[in-house]
């Protein structure tokens, strides 16, 4: 009975363990989103807009909230059904990182941040709404990896039966013991600028774990001072 006692024990604090990374990275994936949102709207009511350009706006405004509706789903039913896979549908992998590109590009030139992407055509079996999230957060954390202004490059290929997503940014890089631990949840390569641009190290273990759905990977390649190139490398199927 005592042994039964503690197995039960162990059980609910494992499931109260996972409810609260699932917290964690749920508000980060809420968080990163909103950003983009409240620097939009910032645009909008603190600066004297073309008519065009706040209309981009305003619709960037709008459809970045339905992305980040579709997504609050996808990740509550992905958690209340931890063994079901995501819906894929046929994406052109190239125009998604051109779109996504063009949407944060306002905002990250006002933060002295240059973005480019250079894409091959080729379609992939994908969920959209958590394929987007993946590439926000890895280019929000190289956004987080300049000191003052850079640059950050996208580029999607397909090598060898494969789709390679790449972001690559010429921040200030990472020493090389921390890269294994880059997807763990919680770890953070310089704990006291994470906090205080608000990062708790959930973004990077979220999306090796979304990846894993669309049978994929994260590589990583970097060195002080020398920036930083992260790889999405996904398997499965372009059919």
């Amino acid at each position: 009975m005592a042994a039964r006692l503690q197995e039960n024990m162990t059980a609910l604090e494992e499931s109260v363990a996972a409810q609260e990374r699932f917290m964690g990275s749920f508000a980060h994936e809420m968080k990163t989103p909103m950003t983009s949102i409240i620097g939009y709207a910032d645009l909008l009511r603190s600066q004297a807009l073309e008519a065009a350009d706040s209309q981009e706006a305003a619709n960037y405004i709008f459809t970045e909230a339905r992305r980040l509706e579709r997504l609050s789903l996808w990740l509550l039913q992905l958690y209340l059904t931890k063994h079901e896979k995501p819906e894929m549908e046929r994406v052109e992998v190239g125009d998604l990182a051109q779109r996504l590109v063009q949407r944060l590009r306002p905002i990250y030139k006002k933060e002295g941040i240059r973005l480019e992407c250079k894409t091959k055509p080729g379609q992939w079996l994908l969920n959209r709404e958590l394929m987007e999230s993946v590439l926000i957060n890895l280019m929000d954390n190289a956004r987080k990896a300049m000191e003052h202004g850079g640059s950050i490059a996208v580029f999607v290929d397909f090598p060898e039966d494969s789709c390679r997503i790449r972001v690559v940014d010429n921040g200030r890089g990472m020493p090389p013991e921390a890269m294994e631990h880059l997807t763990d949840a919680f770890y953070r390569v310089d704990k006291s600028r994470s906090r205080a641009q608000g990062g708790v190290g959930l973004g990077l273990s979220l999306c090796k774990e979304i990846l894993q759905w669309h049978m994929g990977e994260l590589c990583f390649e970097s060195a002080p001072g020398r920036g930083t190139c992260v790889s999405v490398i996904l398997g499965g199927s372009h059919t």
